[in-house]
């Protein structure tokens, strides 16, 4: 049995919790900080024993073989740093931390120290993303053309956030970065991007927008258009088109339902689920998985520190392209 910790008991620390305790046969959470008194009756429901105030107390006392972190940004490299140190296996939400030397340091900490690593990018474990990448890999639709990314939220995060997310490229697009790079199977040597800010939210005020058209170009020729958007109506757009010499492959939304109603004034169907959680429930349960059988066997886990690390020197790029009004060469 693989025992964890875990750092954070916000929104996404609970789906990690709940999806290691009741998905995950051969892993539990025994150990969770810092805890207060609103999460007793969550915690105690699920078996969780041991309660810290402190990250540094949970890896001190805790009798645990790897940490969840699940921790606000600001404290990713901390908690990774110290998790290390201690020889924990660690699994973190992205990002792992918005500068890119601090990123670059924990590439080599996660090198030397011999634990295993596994970044949060969790919607390559989407079933859909899976299929399309595993036709791609069979050469259903031939060599990289185009890859089209449509990712747009419902409505924008709460300014509190924003000011301290690094922007829409760095919190929403570096999951496109991801994808691209994981479909396309290529890295990107050069990028342009252009946004606006259209919604109510002064976003401007923040060094940020609320809209973006960003192309990316891969080394293999392929190129690469994401369209963003903080503000959309008919709910969680999330479509993905590989394009290839012979033939397409796509992903449509997810509805909250399938029914299919018509009537005199057409055809009519649910709109598409509300948000990340809703619409990629199974692609957090299926990377916690896919990281405690890594465990459990000793592989490599498939997505690392050098991953986030190359999604954030794509979107740092992306920015300044945004900024200067100009193509960036990486």
């Amino acid at each position: 049995m693989i025992k964890f910790g875990i750092v954070g008991l916000g929104r996404i620390g609970k789906v990690h919790l709940l999806n290691v305790q009741r998905f995950c046969d051969n892993a539990q959470i025994v150990a969770a900080c810092p805890v207060h008194s609103e999460h007793l009756d969550f915690l105690q429901t699920q078996g969780v024993t041991e309660h810290f105030d402190s990250f540094d107390e949970m890896l001190e006392l805790a009798d645990i073989d790897a940490v969840i972190i699940a921790s606000p940004t600001a404290f990713h490299f901390e908690h990774i740093v110290k998790a290390a140190r201690a020889k924990k296996h660690i699994f973190c939400e992205k990002p792992i931390d918005l500068n890119f030397e601090k990123v670059n340091e924990i590439v080599s900490i996660v090198e030397t120290s011999g634990i295993k690593f596994m970044l949060g990018f969790n919607r390559r474990f989407d079933p859909h993303v899976m299929q399309l990448k595993a036709s791609v890999k069979a050469g259903k639709a031939g060599a990289a053309r185009v890859l089209k990314i449509s990712s747009r939220d419902p409505a924008p995060p709460p300014v509190e956030f924003v000011k301290h997310s690094g922007g829409l490229f760095l919190d929403m697009s570096i999951h496109d970065f991801d994808m691209s790079r994981y479909l396309v199977g290529s890295e990107v040597k050069e990028v342009i991007a252009h946004g606006a800010v259209f919604g109510d939210l002064p976003l401007q005020d923040y060094d940020d927008i609320d809209t973006a058209v960003i192309t990316l170009i891969f080394e293999n020729g392929c190129m690469v258009q994401i369209d963003n958007s903080r503000y959309n109506s008919y709910g969680y757009d999330q479509r993905i088109e590989y394009f290839g010499e012979k033939g397409s492959i796509s992903t449509q939304n997810l509805k909250e339902n399938e029914v299919l109603i018509a009537d005199k004034d057409g055809y009519h169907t649910a709109r598409a689920k509300h948000f990340f959680i809703e619409r990629y429930e199974e692609s957090y349960r299926n990377i916690m998985i896919d990281f405690v059988n890594h465990l459990d066997r000793g592989s490599s886990p498939t997505v690392t520190a050098n991953d986030g690390l190359k999604a954030l020197k794509i979107a740092l790029a992306v920015k300044q392209s945004f900024k200067e009004k100009r193509a960036v060469q990486l």
